[in-house]
């Protein structure tokens, strides 16, 4: 049955640019468990050095799809003049997760206020979660003089950055979070501390090629959700762990704790 239902469909080859990262686990679930196969697709998947790139490259139509931060769009939206003749082609088509982000300190910075008057790593100034970070230094006192935000890229880039004591703190995201802390890190405040209810990750498409394509965009959501389910079925544990070691370069005991973050 599953054999005439992929044959049933003309295969698409669709080229997602994603984070590398512990929440892309559907992702590749889908690619080596089957899920995309039985709706007639085939991905090719390359991870991005930071929000801007994948941004630009999406809006060039290098990629069909985008895996970025819902700020990433709300960005590119509000940069757009007001009835411009050309306004943002991309759009948000599906929601990916909504935690999983937290804010840490290098060795030598144990608590958030130790980061006054430091430079903090971040994926893009304008995007890529800043929201969340300034919100969290505005809570506590913090004015835009007291802190020097620096333009990094992505989550494995500024993970090294923070360990090599290039910044005092940046937000990062399982497996950094939790490797980070091993080598010394300090946790200053998890997700649910910085923004209770937030749309972080979501899939991102230009909207005259969904147009065209638009079974193509249902298959992928499908096919997505069901991987997504599959990662939640306690039986399938094991190969979870052993794709999260896979596709992030990290070890058992990381990856356990990744999945279950």
């Amino acid at each position: 049955m599953e054999l005439n239902l992929i044959f049933s469909y003309r295969m698409v080859v669709l080229r997602l640019i994603q984070f590398r990262a512990g929440y892309n686990l559907p992702v590749h679930v889908a690619m080596e468990m089957g899920h995309f196969a039985r709706h007639g697709l085939k991905l090719d998947v390359i991870f991005t050095p930071g929000s801007t790139y994948l941004m630009e490259a999406l809006k060039a139509g290098h990629f069909e799809i985008g895996h970025a931060a819902a700020d990433d769009l709300v960005a590119d939206v509000e940069g757009k003049k007001v009835g411009a003749s050309d306004p943002s082609e991309l759009f948000l088509f599906m929601g990916i997760f909504t935690g999983l982000i937290s804010l840490v300190g290098s060795p030598g910075n144990p608590d958030v206020d130790s980061l006054r008057g430091k430079s903090l790593a971040v994926d893009a100034r304008r995007s890529g979660f800043v929201l969340v970070l300034e919100k969290k230094l505005r809570s506590i006192g913090f004015g835009p003089e007291d802190y020097n935000l620096v333009e990094v890229g992505g989550w494995e880039s500024r993970y090294r950055a923070l360990l090599e004591g290039k910044f005092a703190g940046t937000l990062l995201t399982p497996p950094y979070t939790g490797e980070a802390l091993k080598a010394g890190c300090h946790l200053l405040a998890r997700a649910d501390e910085l923004i209770p209810v937030y749309q972080a990750t979501c899939g991102l498409a230009r909207r005259s090629w969904a147009r065209e394509n638009a079974d193509a965009l249902a298959r992928y959501i499908r096919a997505y959700v069901e991987a997504t389910r599959w990662c939640f079925d306690p039986k399938n544990r094991k190969d979870c762990l052993d794709l999260l070691m896979k596709h992030n370069g990290i070890k058992r005991p990381s990856a356990g704790d990744t999945l279950d973050a």
